[in-house]
């Protein structure tokens, strides 16, 4: 069995010609081959178990948040501008393109499908992804080892001083605005954020292959809880909602990485008190694609 150490396992991510390197702190893989027993009247046992889905893989990483770089014309790592550039993909029947993962000496080309960070007061931003592997042709979806890749040192002194930071982050566009006749206008302080987007495919098969020929992407889901002081539940049975932008600076006030949601409705809100500390807030604002 070959050995792998930690420093010999960087995760690289490359979309459209343009690769980087992510502080990442784990990294997982998994694959699932779907058969199906087949039996008959008058003979005892399975005849044998035959294919009934594709394979597929999953892979999954965890990484800091750095903003360094600018990809496509957005400022902040690759993963978050491929996120945002499928969720705002609204074309009817819109193809959709893989991004090739690279880490512990394998490599495969997969379809993000979960997106996620949280940010908070004086803290560490973390963010994590997962990905769908299908493959294409006759190519399984992760294959053989790599060259140039394990053991390839981290340029760790030019990463590090773009991780996302709650220290210089301006989350003051997420606030809740609450107005009534008697109360006046309350705006709420936000302490920290946790998002989520979730990304749907549907990959297309031609008969006599196994791994879809193209792959379409249909919608999108997006949330984030946010921590505010205040106390009303700002709640709206309405169809109108609100853009928002979430702006993650990193260390030294580096100019910040922006995610936008479109048409968020907050959908929740719960109170929570503890000794010694101020009551907070915690609402759910949700978005769709």
């Amino acid at each position: 069995m070959a050995t792998v150490f930690y420093d010999k396992a960087a995760v690289e991510v490359t979309h459209n010609g343009v690769t980087e390197q992510l502080l990442a702190t784990d990294c997982s893989l998994n694959f699932s081959n779907t058969q199906q027993a087949l039996y008959m009247i008058g003979a005892k046992g399975s005849l044998g178990q035959f294919p009934s889905a594709a394979r597929v893989g999953d892979l999954s990483f965890s990484f800091l948040t750095t903003i360094t770089g600018e990809h496509f014309g957005h400022v902040g790592n690759l993963i978050n501008t491929v996120a945002s550039g499928i969720k705002n993909n609204v074309t009817n029947g819109a193809e959709t393109s893989g991004v090739t993962v690279k880490f512990a000496g394998v490599s495969g080309l997969g379809f993000l499908t979960s997106y996620s960070l949280g940010v908070a007061s004086n803290s560490i931003s973390s963010s994590s992804a997962a990905f769908t592997f299908y493959g294409s042709g006759t190519q399984l979806p992760v294959s053989g080892r790599l060259t140039g890749v394990a053991g390839q040192l981290l340029n760790t002194g030019s990463l590090i001083t773009g991780i996302a930071h709650g220290r210089y982050t301006n989350l003051n566009n997420l606030a809740t605005t609450i107005s009534s006749a008697s109360d006046g206008t309350e705006k709420g302080t936000v302490f920290s954020a946790d998002y989520s987007l979730s990304l749907q495919y549907n990959p297309v098969y031609k008969i006599g292959q196994e791994f879809p020929f193209t792959c379409f992407y249909t919608n999108a889901q997006e949330s984030v809880d946010i921590a505010e002081d205040v106390f009303n539940s700002g709640l709206s049975f309405k169809e109108s909602s609100q853009d928002l932008v979430m702006t993650v600076s990193g260390l030294g006030g580096s100019s910040g990485m922006e995610i936008g949601m479109s048409g968020a409705q907050q959908v929740g809100t719960s109170m929570q008190a503890g000794l010694d500390d101020i009551v907070r807030t915690q609402k759910t604002l949700t978005t769709a694609y």
